[in-house]
């Protein structure tokens, strides 16, 4: 049996370290680095346009199973408008951008309408005024939450951050109370230390779909790090 602790990861492209041609690069990700560096046992289960609705399904199913005590956890969190549907017995990611289209061509129309609809109307900087965008910012927040309190529950130490950007640009209206120090830095409202925002503001250049090389998982890695080392106490 081993002995050492065992780092738990979920998450989307971001924590699956997707750049360029490679969307698996899991052994290069932040997270691998920081398994790496603290001797861990490692298991990634991110997927390139994977969904917060995903994340916790999957995590839960894996988690279930393992002894909070051997087990820490890692969640970059997707954006909130992404899903997931589940059509003739299989799981599909829901999210916008074009290199995720769905070959089944019922379900390909179907999330394209899913998708053009969630910013009818409006430009890019009214976005978070339509219903249906805040409607999914604030459901993401209450499911974030309660998976944190079931994560709590088993006794867990978790981390939350997000990979892309946070649920609201600036101060919401709509934003809620979360326990203490179970998102990177307390601020699950910050969207300038998500992966993505940090990375760009150290001059990193992501590539057209806004993924980043090893050299910003690194320096991530670094930046997660005193909270990370609070899991391991």
């Amino acid at each position: 049996m081993s002995l050492k602790k065992t780092l738990y990861i979920n998450g989307d492209s971001h924590t699956a370290g997707t750049y360029l041609n490679d969307w698996y690069n899991h052994e290069k990700c932040f997270g691998a680095l920081l398994s790496k560096k603290y001797n861990l046992n490692y298991i990634n289960q991110a997927i390139a346009g994977g969904s917060n609705d995903r994340i916790i399904r999957t995590s839960k199913e894996y988690l279930k199973e393992c002894d909070p005590k051997e087990t820490i956890i890692l969640i970059g969190w997707s954006t909130f408008e992404r899903t997931e549907w589940f059509y003739k017995g299989e799981w599909y990611q829901i999210c916008g951008q074009p290199q995720y289209e769905i070959k089944e061509k019922y379900l390909d129309r179907l999330w394209k309408n899913y998708t053009n609809s969630f910013y009818k109307g409006l430009n890019e900087d009214q976005a978070e005024e339509g219903t249906f965008y805040l409607s999914r910012a604030i459901e993401s927040q209450y499911r974030i939450k309660e998976f944190g309190g079931w994560l709590t529950e088993r006794k867990f130490k978790y981390l939350f951050f997000h990979a892309h950007s946070s649920f609201f640009s600036k101060k919401n209206p709509f934003q809620i109370e979360w326990p203490n120090n179970i998102w990177f830095k307390n601020q699950p409202y910050n969207p300038a230390i998500s992966f993505c925002s940090y990375a760009l503001s150290k001059g990193y250049i992501p590539d057209k779909w806004w993924h980043f090389d090893y050299n910003a998982h690194n320096e991530y890695a670094e930046f997660l790090n005193l909270d990370f080392l609070k899991l391991l106490e």
